[in-house]
Protein backbone atom coordinates (compact mmCIF):
# COMPACT_ATOMS: atom_id res chain seq x y z
CA UNK A 1 0.00 0.00 0.00
CA UNK A 2 2.74 2.49 0.87
CA UNK A 3 3.97 2.25 -2.84
CA UNK A 4 0.74 3.82 -4.38
CA UNK A 5 1.22 6.90 -1.56
CA UNK A 6 5.39 7.31 -2.80
CA UNK A 7 4.19 7.32 -6.95
CA UNK A 8 2.65 10.74 -5.53
CA UNK A 9 5.95 11.64 -4.16
CA UNK A 10 -3.51 27.75 -3.08
CA UNK A 11 -1.81 28.05 -1.00
CA UNK A 12 -2.24 30.47 2.12
CA UNK A 13 0.19 33.10 4.09
CA UNK A 14 3.18 31.80 5.59
CA UNK A 15 3.73 32.97 9.20
CA UNK A 16 7.36 32.52 10.95
CA UNK A 17 6.89 30.54 14.01
CA UNK A 18 8.77 31.28 17.37
CA UNK A 19 12.76 30.62 17.73
CA UNK A 20 13.11 28.74 20.74
CA UNK A 21 16.70 27.60 22.38
CA UNK A 22 18.47 24.66 20.91
CA UNK A 23 18.66 21.34 22.97
CA UNK A 24 21.70 18.57 23.37
CA UNK A 25 22.21 15.89 20.80
CA UNK A 26 19.12 13.48 20.06
CA UNK A 27 20.04 9.57 19.39
CA UNK A 28 19.69 8.82 15.57
CA UNK A 29 17.77 5.99 13.81
CA UNK A 30 20.62 3.29 11.92
CA UNK A 31 22.12 5.00 8.79
CA UNK A 32 21.83 8.13 9.47
CA UNK A 33 24.92 10.49 8.69
CA UNK A 34 27.97 10.11 10.97
CA UNK A 35 27.03 13.76 12.53
CA UNK A 36 25.21 14.70 15.73
CA UNK A 37 22.41 15.55 15.52
CA UNK A 38 20.71 18.68 17.09
CA UNK A 39 17.03 19.74 18.19
CA UNK A 40 15.52 22.90 17.45
CA UNK A 41 11.76 23.70 18.51
CA UNK A 42 9.23 25.18 16.47
CA UNK A 43 5.75 26.14 18.02
CA UNK A 44 5.18 22.49 19.23
CA UNK A 45 7.23 20.20 17.18
CA UNK A 46 10.69 18.94 18.18
CA UNK A 47 13.10 18.99 14.61
CA UNK A 48 15.85 17.23 14.65
CA UNK A 49 18.88 18.17 12.39
CA UNK A 50 22.61 17.91 11.71
CA UNK A 51 24.12 21.33 10.80
CA UNK A 52 27.78 21.11 9.63
CA UNK A 53 28.43 24.88 10.49
CA UNK A 54 31.26 27.49 9.01
CA UNK A 55 30.75 30.74 7.11
CA UNK A 56 29.40 29.32 3.69
CA UNK A 57 25.77 29.94 2.06
CA UNK A 58 23.38 27.63 3.56
CA UNK A 59 21.69 24.86 2.16
CA UNK A 60 18.91 23.26 3.42
CA UNK A 61 18.17 20.18 2.50
CA UNK A 62 14.04 18.34 3.29
CA UNK A 63 13.52 14.78 2.50
CA UNK A 64 10.05 13.96 0.93
CA UNK A 65 7.28 11.34 1.79
CA UNK A 66 7.96 8.82 4.17
CA UNK A 67 11.61 8.96 4.67
CA UNK A 68 13.68 11.09 6.74
CA UNK A 69 17.10 13.15 6.49
CA UNK A 70 19.83 10.08 5.90
CA UNK A 71 18.65 10.61 2.36
CA UNK A 72 20.79 13.01 1.59
CA UNK A 73 23.84 11.43 3.93
CA UNK A 74 26.09 10.89 0.97
CA UNK A 75 25.79 14.56 -0.31
CA UNK A 76 26.63 16.36 3.34
CA UNK A 77 30.48 15.77 3.08
CA UNK A 78 30.89 16.85 -0.13
CA UNK A 79 28.36 19.68 -0.42
CA UNK A 80 30.10 21.42 2.98
CA UNK A 81 33.02 22.20 1.40
CA UNK A 82 31.56 25.14 0.16
CA UNK A 83 28.37 25.41 2.06
CA UNK A 84 26.80 25.55 5.42
CA UNK A 85 24.85 22.37 5.27
CA UNK A 86 21.56 21.78 7.12
CA UNK A 87 19.34 18.87 6.86
CA UNK A 88 16.01 18.08 8.47
CA UNK A 89 13.78 15.93 9.69
CA UNK A 90 9.91 17.39 9.04
CA UNK A 91 7.56 16.68 11.68
CA UNK A 92 6.14 13.34 11.93
CA UNK A 93 9.46 11.69 10.09
CA UNK A 94 12.49 10.37 11.50
CA UNK A 95 13.61 11.15 14.87
CA UNK A 96 11.33 14.41 15.13
CA UNK A 97 8.53 14.70 17.28
CA UNK A 98 5.30 13.06 15.58
CA UNK A 99 2.45 14.51 17.47
CA UNK A 100 -1.23 15.68 15.37
CA UNK A 101 0.85 15.77 12.40
CA UNK A 102 -1.63 17.90 9.88
CA UNK A 103 0.16 16.83 6.99
CA UNK A 104 -0.40 20.42 5.15
CA UNK A 105 1.83 21.72 2.68
CA UNK A 106 1.60 24.60 4.44
CA UNK A 107 2.20 23.70 8.07
CA UNK A 108 5.30 21.88 6.66
CA UNK A 109 6.22 24.59 5.36
CA UNK A 110 5.82 26.72 8.17
CA UNK A 111 8.10 24.37 10.36
CA UNK A 112 10.87 25.03 7.65
CA UNK A 113 10.02 28.32 8.01
CA UNK A 114 10.49 28.24 11.99
CA UNK A 115 13.94 26.16 11.56
CA UNK A 116 15.06 28.93 9.30
CA UNK A 117 13.71 31.49 11.64
CA UNK A 118 15.67 29.66 14.74
CA UNK A 119 19.10 29.52 13.35
CA UNK A 120 18.96 32.59 11.54
CA UNK A 121 19.41 31.39 7.96
CA UNK A 122 17.89 33.01 5.57
CA UNK A 123 18.01 33.23 3.34
CA UNK A 124 18.68 29.77 2.09
CA UNK A 125 19.11 27.33 -1.10
CA UNK A 126 16.54 25.00 -0.35
CA UNK A 127 16.74 21.88 -1.67
CA UNK A 128 14.09 19.30 -1.68
CA UNK A 129 13.11 15.51 -3.11
CA UNK A 130 9.76 14.37 -3.57
CA UNK A 131 7.39 16.11 -1.43
CA UNK A 132 10.05 17.82 -0.39
CA UNK A 133 10.48 19.54 -3.77
CA UNK A 134 6.56 20.62 -2.88
CA UNK A 135 7.11 21.83 0.13
CA UNK A 136 9.78 24.17 -1.31
CA UNK A 137 7.60 25.43 -3.61
CA UNK A 138 4.60 26.26 -1.06
CA UNK A 139 7.38 28.01 1.15
CA UNK A 140 8.76 30.20 -1.97
CA UNK A 141 5.65 31.43 -2.43
CA UNK A 142 4.68 32.24 0.34
CA UNK A 143 7.80 33.42 2.32
CA UNK A 144 10.12 34.49 -0.66
CA UNK A 145 12.43 36.09 1.82
CA UNK A 146 13.14 33.45 2.82
CA UNK A 147 14.24 31.00 -0.16
CA UNK A 148 17.17 32.71 -2.50
CA UNK A 149 16.94 29.31 -4.83
CA UNK A 150 15.35 25.95 -5.14
CA UNK A 151 16.52 22.89 -5.91
CA UNK A 152 13.81 20.40 -6.54
CA UNK A 153 14.66 16.60 -7.21
CA UNK A 154 11.74 14.75 -8.44
CA UNK A 155 9.26 16.91 -7.16
CA UNK A 156 5.47 16.28 -6.31
CA UNK A 157 3.55 19.12 -7.30
CA UNK A 158 4.03 19.38 -10.85
CA UNK A 159 2.07 16.21 -11.84
CA UNK A 160 -1.92 16.45 -11.02
CA UNK A 161 -4.54 14.55 -9.83
CA UNK A 162 -8.54 14.77 -10.54
CA UNK A 163 -10.62 14.86 -7.48
CA UNK A 164 -11.02 11.08 -7.75
CA UNK A 165 -7.90 10.15 -8.46
CA UNK A 166 -6.73 12.54 -5.27
CA UNK A 167 -9.74 10.75 -3.23
CA UNK A 168 -8.30 7.69 -4.14
CA UNK A 169 -5.29 8.18 -2.95
CA UNK A 170 -6.34 9.16 0.64
CA UNK A 171 -8.50 6.13 0.54
CA UNK A 172 -5.60 4.09 -0.20
CA UNK A 173 -3.01 5.17 2.15
CA UNK A 174 -4.23 5.03 5.64
CA UNK A 175 -2.44 4.43 9.06
CA UNK A 176 -3.22 1.06 9.14
CA UNK A 177 -2.05 -0.02 5.45
CA UNK A 178 1.08 1.55 6.64
CA UNK A 179 1.71 -0.02 9.55
CA UNK A 180 0.64 -3.27 8.55
CA UNK A 181 3.10 -3.22 5.21
CA UNK A 182 4.92 -6.95 5.73
CA UNK A 183 8.32 -7.62 4.54
CA UNK A 184 7.68 -8.16 0.95
CA UNK A 185 5.62 -4.81 0.37
CA UNK A 186 8.40 -2.83 2.05
CA UNK A 187 11.18 -4.30 -0.39
CA UNK A 188 8.68 -3.66 -3.40
CA UNK A 189 8.50 -0.25 -2.23
CA UNK A 190 11.86 0.61 -1.63
CA UNK A 191 12.87 -0.93 -4.94
CA UNK A 192 10.44 1.34 -6.83
CA UNK A 193 12.53 4.39 -5.77
CA UNK A 194 14.85 3.12 -8.13
CA UNK A 195 15.72 2.47 -11.74
CA UNK A 196 18.55 -0.66 -10.91
CA UNK A 197 18.09 -2.25 -7.36
CA UNK A 198 21.40 -2.36 -5.43
CA UNK A 199 22.02 -4.14 -2.46
CA UNK A 200 23.76 -0.59 -1.50
CA UNK A 201 20.09 0.55 -0.59
CA UNK A 202 19.45 -2.15 1.61
CA UNK A 203 20.18 0.04 4.62
CA UNK A 204 16.75 1.91 3.49
CA UNK A 205 15.04 -1.77 4.46
CA UNK A 206 17.09 -1.72 7.65
CA UNK A 207 16.27 1.95 8.87
CA UNK A 208 12.60 0.85 8.15
CA UNK A 209 11.93 -2.08 9.59
CA UNK A 210 13.66 -0.28 13.10
CA UNK A 211 11.37 2.09 12.89
CA UNK A 212 8.64 -0.17 13.27
CA UNK A 213 9.75 -0.93 16.25
CA UNK A 214 9.93 2.29 17.86
CA UNK A 215 7.36 3.51 19.98
CA UNK A 216 6.08 6.34 17.85
CA UNK A 217 5.59 4.24 14.93
CA UNK A 218 1.76 4.48 14.70
CA UNK A 219 1.99 8.01 14.68
CA UNK A 220 4.70 8.06 11.63
CA UNK A 221 1.99 6.32 9.83
CA UNK A 222 -0.57 8.92 10.68
CA UNK A 223 1.84 11.50 9.38
CA UNK A 224 2.49 9.58 6.31
CA UNK A 225 -1.45 9.19 5.75
CA UNK A 226 -1.93 12.82 6.34
CA UNK A 227 0.79 14.16 4.29
CA UNK A 228 -0.70 11.81 1.13
CA UNK A 229 -4.16 14.25 1.76
CA UNK A 230 -1.90 17.27 2.58
CA UNK A 231 -0.01 16.69 -1.18
CA UNK A 232 -3.00 16.42 -2.79
CA UNK A 233 -5.37 18.82 -0.99
CA UNK A 234 -3.45 21.91 -1.70
CA UNK A 235 -1.91 21.88 -5.04
CA UNK A 236 0.87 24.17 -6.47
CA UNK A 237 0.88 23.60 -9.91
CA UNK A 238 -0.97 26.69 -11.25
CA UNK A 239 1.02 28.83 -8.93
CA UNK A 240 4.33 28.01 -10.17
CA UNK A 241 4.07 30.92 -12.10
CA UNK A 242 4.92 32.93 -9.33
CA UNK A 243 7.78 31.18 -8.32
CA UNK A 244 10.75 33.83 -9.15
CA UNK A 245 13.67 32.27 -7.29
CA UNK A 246 15.83 30.71 -9.31
CA UNK A 247 14.95 26.99 -9.82
CA UNK A 248 16.83 23.70 -11.31
CA UNK A 249 14.85 20.91 -11.64
CA UNK A 250 15.98 17.10 -11.54
CA UNK A 251 13.88 14.40 -12.58
CA UNK A 252 15.18 10.45 -13.25
CA UNK A 253 14.55 9.30 -16.70
CA UNK A 254 13.60 5.74 -15.01
CA UNK A 255 11.69 7.01 -12.43
CA UNK A 256 8.96 4.65 -11.63
CA UNK A 257 6.63 6.79 -9.47
CA UNK A 258 6.65 10.35 -10.78
CA UNK A 259 3.95 10.01 -13.24
CA UNK A 260 1.91 7.32 -10.76
CA UNK A 261 1.87 5.13 -13.67
CA UNK A 262 -1.54 4.06 -12.20
CA UNK A 263 -3.07 7.15 -12.59
CA UNK A 264 -1.71 8.92 -14.71
CA UNK A 265 -0.50 6.56 -17.43
CA UNK A 266 -0.88 8.80 -20.26
CA UNK A 267 2.21 10.49 -18.78
CA UNK A 268 5.64 10.31 -18.48
CA UNK A 269 8.76 11.33 -16.76
CA UNK A 270 9.42 13.48 -19.60
CA UNK A 271 6.42 15.41 -20.24
CA UNK A 272 6.35 15.90 -16.24
CA UNK A 273 9.55 17.43 -16.80
CA UNK A 274 8.50 19.74 -19.69
CA UNK A 275 5.48 20.54 -17.01
CA UNK A 276 7.88 21.33 -15.04
CA UNK A 277 9.84 23.71 -17.39
CA UNK A 278 7.18 25.52 -19.26
CA UNK A 279 5.36 26.66 -15.36
CA UNK A 280 8.26 27.69 -13.83
CA UNK A 281 9.25 31.22 -15.31
CA UNK A 282 13.26 30.91 -14.16
CA UNK A 283 13.62 27.03 -13.97
CA UNK A 284 16.69 25.07 -15.40
CA UNK A 285 15.32 21.50 -16.09
CA UNK A 286 17.37 18.57 -16.70
CA UNK A 287 16.76 15.07 -16.62
CA UNK A 288 19.06 12.19 -15.59
CA UNK A 289 20.00 9.10 -16.83
CA UNK A 290 20.15 5.91 -15.39
CA UNK A 291 18.05 6.93 -12.51
CA UNK A 292 14.74 6.97 -10.72
CA UNK A 293 12.91 8.75 -8.20
CA UNK A 294 15.63 9.04 -5.70
CA UNK A 295 17.50 9.90 -8.65
CA UNK A 296 20.79 12.02 -6.05
CA UNK A 297 21.09 8.58 -4.33
CA UNK A 298 21.65 6.79 -7.48
CA UNK A 299 23.70 8.96 -9.51
CA UNK A 300 25.16 11.06 -6.77
CA UNK A 301 27.99 12.23 -8.47
CA UNK A 302 25.51 13.41 -11.34
CA UNK A 303 23.43 15.06 -8.83
CA UNK A 304 26.37 17.20 -7.44
CA UNK A 305 27.70 18.28 -10.92
CA UNK A 306 24.48 19.75 -11.43
CA UNK A 307 23.94 21.04 -8.07
CA UNK A 308 27.74 23.07 -7.86
CA UNK A 309 26.64 24.25 -11.53
CA UNK A 310 23.38 25.82 -10.98
CA UNK A 311 24.66 27.66 -7.59
CA UNK A 312 28.16 28.51 -9.56
CA UNK A 313 26.04 30.65 -12.05
CA UNK A 314 23.96 32.01 -8.99
CA UNK A 315 27.04 33.32 -7.65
Amino acid sequence: MLRLAVLLIGCTALFAMPATAQSPEVEPLPHYPEHALETVVVDNDTLAYLDTGGDGPPLVLVHGLGSNLSLWRDHIEPLSAEHRVLALDLPGFGVSSKHDVSGRMTDFADSVRGFVDALDLAPVTYVGVSMGGQIGLTLALGAPEVVERLVLVSPAGIETFTDEQAEALRQTMTPQAIASADSSAIQQNTAANFASWSDDYAWLIEQRHALSERDDFMSYARANSASVAGMVDEPVYDRLGDVDQPTLVLYGTGDKLIPNPYLNPQWDTQAIAQRAEEALPNADVHLVDNAGHLLMMEQPEVFREHVRAFLEVQK
